[in-house]
């Protein structure tokens, strides 16, 4: 198993070589439209990705294609921009590419959806990209979301439980499995079957009941981790859920974490697991390597 770091993609002073010297790999992040849609900006972040490739040569190197205003099933220009993502990572030898299902709508919108319906479509659309991508050496891997957005106005339910994933996994496509969303999700669905969360109820359109080691039976078509964990629960009265805590300080007992952390060293396919840690300079990086000691430990128990 290789812990990787991430790094925001279109600032390269974020990238630490001594990543690479401690034997991590790094993950490449954008998160908005602006970032590959901005000429620029998006052949800044192609010389960063070659360059890093080339240079550094990290044990393992992802691309993770941006989420917010994205929709490349609906945008032809989003589209375009996934393709040359795909591309990049051929060209420079990365090991995959993670891509969420970009469906970021409101909750009253998703409220008039059929969830099942718009999930089929989107694996149709991914099956045609499986095929696109056909005997190349790098993984495709979508991500889950959580049960909703950090602020509970918006989200993308399609593909949040294990159950969703059914289907959807085609030759070198699979599945990124995020633990901080599904942990959070898990966490939420015990509270919506509790009744404690009362009018935000009808702010989760899609919930179902599940334990937090459930994912384990994705394992075969699991090709990547992200993991972390969280504090707070989102509701419309001003509740925030906060990602990127270490296993020690999130909401979940620091158990959940050892646990998962187990399945996800003992998985059979996905060799990388990328730390997604909130910092508070992310050019000075302190959490992170708490993070990674925790994971070490527990890998060397192992």
């Amino acid at each position: 198993m290789i812990l990787c770091i991430p790094f925001l993609a279109c600032d390269p002073g974020q990238f630490d070589p001594s990543w690479v010297e401690r034997g991590w790999g790094v993950e490449a992040n954008l998160f908005d439209r602006r970032d590959v849609m901005d000429p620029d900006t998006w052949n800044g972040v192609r010389r960063t990705v070659r360059h890093i490739a080339a240079t550094a040569g990290p044990p393992a190197f992802t691309f993770h294609f941006p989420v917010n205003d994205c929709d490349y099933v609906q945008d032809p220009a989003v589209e375009k921009r996934l393709f040359e993502a795909i591309d990049m990572v051929a060209d420079n030898g990365l090991d995959g590419l993670v891509l969420h299902s970009n469906r970021i709508r409101s909750v009253r919108e998703w409220n008039r959806l059929d969830i099942a319906v718009e999930r089929r479509r989107y694996v149709e659309y991914l099956h045609g990209l499986a095929d696109r991508v056909a005997g190349a050496p790098f993984w495709i891997g979508v991500e889950n979301m959580p049960i909703t957005g950090n602020d509970a106005l918006e989200l993308d339910p399609l593909f949040v439980f294990p159950e969703d994933f059914a289907g959807l996994a085609t030759g070198n496509v699979g599945i990124t499995w995020d633990f901080c969303h599904y942990s959070y999700s898990v966490h939420v669905a015990g509270l919506l079957a509790a009744g404690e969360l009362g009018a935000d109820a009808e702010c989760h359109p899609h919930v179902r009941t599940c334990g937090y080691l459930d994912f384990a039976r994705l394992a075969p078509a699991t090709v990547h981790h992200h993991f972390s964990a969280f504090r707070g629960v989102a509701t419309r009265t001003g509740g925030t859920c906060v990602e990127g805590e270490l296993p020690s300080a999130g909401l979940v007992p620091e158990s959940v974490y050892d646990e998962a952390f187990a399945v996800i060293a003992a998985s059979p396919r996905a060799r990388t697991v990328t730390l997604e840690i909130r910092e508070t300079d992310y050019r000075d990086r302190v959490a992170v390597y708490e993070a990674a000691r925790w994971c070490e430990s527990r890998l060397s128990d192992g």
